[in-house]
């Protein structure tokens, strides 16, 4: 009788279970899995949000152009065009609304000479016709940063007799 209960002993000490140091090792390797998951999922989150204010302010900032454009090509040119004198009434109401936390700015026009060359524009006489003009639109924490620079051109006259140079 002694030999079985032997035997029992035996297998119940066999079948002890996990000690303390490997649950304890266990609990580790998972804790930094998960936190590495976690550093994973939190970057995917970031770049997701960056992501979508660069598409959101890319768009806003060719929607912004385009309307200028018409301004401008309605007649509305302004020679030496100071900083946001194309952001009125008719152009942004051409434009879906800006969301919340973003920023439109269309910068001071610079005069461009017949070699190409850019340059502050002095004065409204001094305007050669063609202008560029750098449009930026900013989210508010800084995360997109969308730049674009238009040229712009004084359109000719309309009205032009048949066979006359529209643009004397």
């Amino acid at each position: 009788m002694s030999r079985l209960w032997g035997e029992r002993f035996r297998r119940r000490r066999d079948d002890r279970g996990e000690t303390l140091v490997e649950v304890l090792a266990a609990v580790v390797i998972l804790g930094i899995a998960g936190v590495a998951v976690m550093a994973g999922l939190m970057m995917s989150v970031k770049a997701s949000d960056i992501h979508r204010k660069e598409t959101t302010s890319s768009a806003y900032v060719r929607n912004f152009a385009e309307a200028i454009e018409n301004y401008v090509a309605a007649g509305h040119y302004a020679p030496c065009a100071a900083a946001d004198a194309y952001k009125v009434g008719p152009v942004t109401s051409q434009l879906p609304s800006l969301p919340l936390g973003y920023t439109a700015t269309q910068g001071a026009a610079a005069s461009i000479g017949p070699t190409g060359v850019s340059g502050a524009c002095p004065s409204a006489s001094a305007d050669t016709g063609v202008q560029e003009v750098i449009l930026e639109v900013t989210s508010g924490d800084g995360r997109a940063d969308e730049r674009l620079a238009v040229m712009l051109r004084e359109p000719c006259a309309k009205n032009v007799a048949a066979g006359g140079d529209p643009c004397n």
